[in-house]
């Protein structure tokens, strides 16, 4: 009995925890989930955000941005601009087999009708047949997105796409 409740509230604890994998994580590849940067040139990187299937269009661009905002931090920078923005969406669409067994019963009524009145007599007639078929048809949509940064220190301009690197990671943060 007291294995059978560990066996289960291990199940559960570990369903529980690829259900909550975090959405934020950095790319092993440049096709994987998470994000990635390079550098281009001195002060200016290529920020990229790919989502998993959970991840929505808008997180995507928000968690680019979050991002870009880490990366100025750790250059020791304190404002970023946002030279060039792309965004993607991609929908695979794939299609599973499925093999399975199907048992259905029929039955065969007759009618005899004869000078004294009608009998009706019913006798089962029994079917199997093996049923295959190409299955559901499932869609799978993720987003991503890019953005080319330029990083400075200072005053930030008030033209363009600017952003404070502080107030960009602390907003996104208390989202998460």
């Amino acid at each position: 009995m007291l294995i059978t409740r560990i066996v289960i509230v291990t199940a559960l604890l570990t369903l529980g925890a690829c259900a909550s994998s975090p959405q934020y994580v950095a790319a092993d590849g440049a096709y994987d989930h998470g994000y990635s940067s390079r550098k281009i040139a001195e002060n200016r990187y290529r920020v990229n955000f790919n989502g998993n299937r959970h991840t929505n269009f808008q997180d995507t661009r928000d968690y680019a941005l979050l991002r870009a905002a880490e990366l100025t931090l750790a250059k020791d920078h304190e404002w970023f601009q946002v030279i060039d923005r792309e965004s993607a969406t991609t929908e695979t669409k794939s299609t599973e087999p499925q093999i399975g067994f199907a048992h259905q019963r029929a039955y065969y009524v007759e009618s005899n009708c004869g000078l004294l009145g009608c009998t009706r007599s019913t006798r089962p007639a029994m079917t199997n047949y093996a049923q295959i078929s190409t299955g559901a048809h499932r869609t799978r949509t993720t987003h991503s997105h890019s953005i080319e940064i330029l990083i400075g220190k200072g005053e930030m301009p008030e033209d363009g796409h600017y952003y404070d690197a502080e107030s960009v990671v602390s907003s996104i943060y208390s989202t998460l």
